[in-house]
């Protein structure tokens, strides 16, 4: 090799070193390496057939030296008979070595195909042949899953000291819904009480990822995410991509958008508040000319005028949303908020009130002593002491055996039934201190009284005209604002992310309903302490 013709290759080599290292003078080091093995080579009357090929190649392998020097493996030698192989092998000189835990941790971060591949032939020393019989697939896809799993380890050990702030800090995420959840609590009940679960979905939401980026990013072996991957996608909160990546497929929220404009949600409530008040007073007065009426009942009432006032409003200028039908009977639209742990609220962000509210959520009972059904209507909101445990600490795990549970209960105990003769579940009858605790009961010499407004039929259709005459109202005179409101006041979602309505690009930065009734509630509209605990709960039954 002449000068000149050692300067051209030198030009040649330099960008592909300074690539790997990105170092110039790590990357000097590695092409002077490089050139005087070939010269070396030459030396000793050897040709070279293909220069770039074999400098490329042995550029390769000294780089690999100068990795397994600072991680402490084993360095493998160029010696006078070396030739370029068809492909870099090193994973075979490395693997079975105490020295190769970092490759073998590499290995634990591949997608199973190609796991499964590098596994076989490297730790159990199978022949492609004997693993494409195996695997039932073409010699030529073997030798491509060898190809590509020894270049994504090789990309893994020149970045492993690069840690994903998610492998050492996971990240808590909260999944909730509009429309019907599934018989197993679906979504949430996907990633309940599940870190792992919650953490592929933060990973995943950004961009499209492979299992082998996902794991890598949590720190967790492929094999151990790939089930819970398959479980996400089968349960659709998850989109897998023809190239095979995966996605979350619903919008996720910091807890900081709930109060990021939170001082312009404020202040537009302020400036519309009569908007609500209105047909709040006059839906009150109707409902205090019924043979029903009860201040727990009320402020059911206000809370729903603003919460379907608020929703119905929005529904006027933008598109409706769709709900698609999804596994377990579900038909919902999800969406997620990170809550990091110890979150403060900084104080600038703080409003006048905690604005928090869950939608109305009602669940049917079926129960065969009552011969008929029974409904029970939910909110949860700030207004409610117990407004985070409510349904807890009745031994149930899904809510919705909660929920089942207590209306049966009230059922048999409105009806003069005595609870431990029929059908109620024994856990609620244990748990009737803790009802009466929290206002859904009261205690007397002669048993239990159920508290919590129960109607009839013909009552309850009473009480939703009341509300939804109000509430179209409502939304009538809102509407106009809102849409004014919304035009700058929108979430920014991932590019690749089709799936997320307008509304949920909105939600945390809308006014809440809960604005509304705090509002009201200070201009006296309602009071803010009824004296009593006041469960935002009733149940309709005959």
């Amino acid at each position: 090799m002449k000068n000149e013709t050692a300067k051209k290759y030198i030009d040649y080599l330099l960008p592909i070193a300074l690539s790997k290292c990105g170092d110039p003078h790590t990357a000097a080091d590695l092409v002077q390496e490089t050139v005087l093995a070939a010269l070396t080579y030459q030396s000793r009357g050897k040709t070279i057939e293909n220069p770039h090929a074999w400098l490329k190649k042995v550029l390769d392998f000294k780089w690999n030296d100068m990795l397994r020097k600072k991680y402490g493996q084993p360095e493998v030698f160029i010696g006078d008979d070396f030739d370029a192989p068809e492909s870099d092998d090193f994973v075979s000189d490395i693997v079975r070595h105490e020295e190769g835990e970092e490759v073998r941790r590499e290995v634990t971060y591949l997608s199973e195909s190609y796991r499964r591949a590098i596994v076989k032939h490297y730790f159990y020393g199978k022949s492609v042949a004997d693993i494409a019989a195996e695997e039932n697939i073409p010699v030529g896809t073997v030798k491509s899953r060898l190809d590509f799993g020894r270049k994504q380890m090789k990309k893994g050990l020149t970045q492993m000291e690069k840690y994903n702030e998610q492998s050492y800090m996971p990240k808590k995420l909260i999944v909730n819904n509009s429309g019907v959840s599934g018989r197993n609590e679906e979504p949430g009940g996907l990633v309940q009480d599940d870190l792992l679960a919650q953490n592929i979905l933060v990973a995943a939401y950004e961009k499209p990822l492979s299992v082998s980026d996902i794991a890598k990013t949590l720190g967790v072996a492929a094999a151990y995410i790939e089930p819970i991957i398959k479980k996400l996608v089968d349960g659709e909160l998850m989109v897998k991509t023809g190239d095979g990546k995966v996605y979350t497929d619903f919008i996720i929220y910091h807890v900081s958008d709930y109060v990021k404009y939170i001082n312009d949600a404020e202040k537009f409530v302020s400036d519309n508040i009569d908007a609500y008040i209105t047909p709040v007073k006059n839906a009150i007065e109707k409902l205090k000319n019924t043979d029903f009426y009860s201040p727990r009942l009320e402020r059911y009432m206000i809370i729903k005028i603003a919460d379907n006032g608020t929703y119905m409003g929005g529904e006027k200028y933008r598109s409706k949303q769709v709900f698609p039908l999804r596994p377990n009977g579900g038909q919902w639209i999800a969406f997620g908020t990170i809550v990091p742990e110890n979150y403060k609220i900084p104080p600038e962000k703080q409003g006048k009130y905690e604005y928090s509210l869950a939608g109305e959520r009602w669940t049917t009972v079926h129960s065969p002593s009552a011969e008929k059904q029974i409904f029970m209507y939910n909110y949860e909101s700030a207004l409610y002491p117990y407004c985070a445990e409510k349904f807890d600490g009745y031994g149930t795990r899904l809510l919705r055996d909660t929920e089942i549970g207590m209306a049966t209960l009230f059922y048999h105990i409105k009806n003069g039934i005595a609870p431990e003769k029929t059908d109620s579940d024994t856990r609620f009858i244990k748990t009737i201190p803790l009802l009466s605790e929290r206002g859904f009961l009261k205690k007397t010499e002669s048993g239990p009284e159920v508290l919590v407004p129960c109607l009839t039929k013909a009552q309850n259709d009473v009480f939703r005209g009341i509300c939804h005459a109000a509430s179209i109202e409502f939304s009538n005179a809102i509407a106009e604002p809102l849409r004014e409101y919304s035009k700058t006041h929108r979430k920014n979602i991932p590019p690749h992310l089709h799936s997320v309505p307008d509304q949920k690009l909105c939600l945390p930065y809308a006014p809440q309903p809960m604005n509304f009734v705090y509002d009201a509630i200070e201009r006296g509209v309602h009071p803010l302490d009824l004296g009593f605990p006041c469960p935002e709960t009733y149940c309709v039954f005959d």
